[in-house]
Order: structure tokens, then sequence, then C-alpha cells
């Protein structure tokens, strides 16, 4: 296996060891990794849309509007009415939906902080900007 191989077989390895962690935390929480995810995006996208969530998530507009949709039922998203387009509807957070991000946040900081033990901030603008680049590399090919 040559260097840049192993380097991609180890961004595998370690994806999937982040992905079960986070797993088996929000099954903790009575919820899915999806779920998650829904939480978090319309945490950081306030006026956000089930379209714009599809969008941020290369879902189908049905699998985006289900997941909401469960979301809305166990009253951790609440749907809102949109000034700027009366067919779409705004997704907000619940009390009970923040409370939910607020332990995700801190498992993501636990997370982090076993991630970048040893790691100096300098060595943490690095890697992360390594990964930009990866990124980018990857939406090109």
């Amino acid at each position: 296996m040559n260097s840049d191989q192993l380097v991609s077989w180890k961004l595998v390895l370690l994806g999937r060891q982040i992905r079960h962690q986070r797993n088996l935390f929000v099954r903790n929480l009575s919820l899915t990794s999806a779920q998650a995810d829904a939480l978090r995006f319309f945490t950081d996208h306030p006026t956000g849309t089930i379209t714009d969530f599809k969008e941020q998530q290369q879902v189908t507009h049905q699998t985006a509007r289900l997941m909401v949709k469960r979301l809305v039922d166990r009253q951790l998203l609440v749907l809102q009415p949109n000034p700027a387009d009366g067919r779409a509807k705004l997704v907000a957070l619940t009390p009970a939906g923040r409370d939910k991000l607020q332990q995700l946040n801190a498992h993501i900081k636990t997370t982090s902080q076993a991630l970048f033990t040893g790691f100096t901030p300098a060595d943490q603008q690095q890697l992360l900007a390594m990964l930009g680049r990866i990124g980018q590399n990857l939406e090109r090919n």
C-alpha cells in the first residue's frame, strides 16, 4: 500500500470510529444520526426550510419531509409560516430540541478534546486546511 492509499485508509477508519461513537451517543438520546444532523442544521440555519435541509443532506424532498415530520411529532422541531414564501414552512427547534442539541454539543466537545489531545492550535489549523483541500479534491473529481 503506497502512502496515498495508507492515508486514505486511515481517514476511512477514523471516520468509522467517530461515526460509531456518535451513533452510540445519539442512540442514548433516542435519536438517529440523521435526526441529530437535522437538529444541527436547523440551529445553524434559523430561517431554514425542508428544501434547504434536503439540499444540504443530499436526500430526496420526501425523505427530508419525513425526517422533519418525525421530529415535529416528537416535539423537537416546529413548523412556522414563512413570510417570504407561503408554500414553504420555516423549521425551528423547540425547547426540547434545544436541550437535545446541548447534549449533542457536549458530546462533540468531549470527542474533540479526545481527538486533539497533544495538538497545538497551529496543528489543528494545519489539519483543518488539509481536510479542506481533501474535500475540494473530492468535489472536483
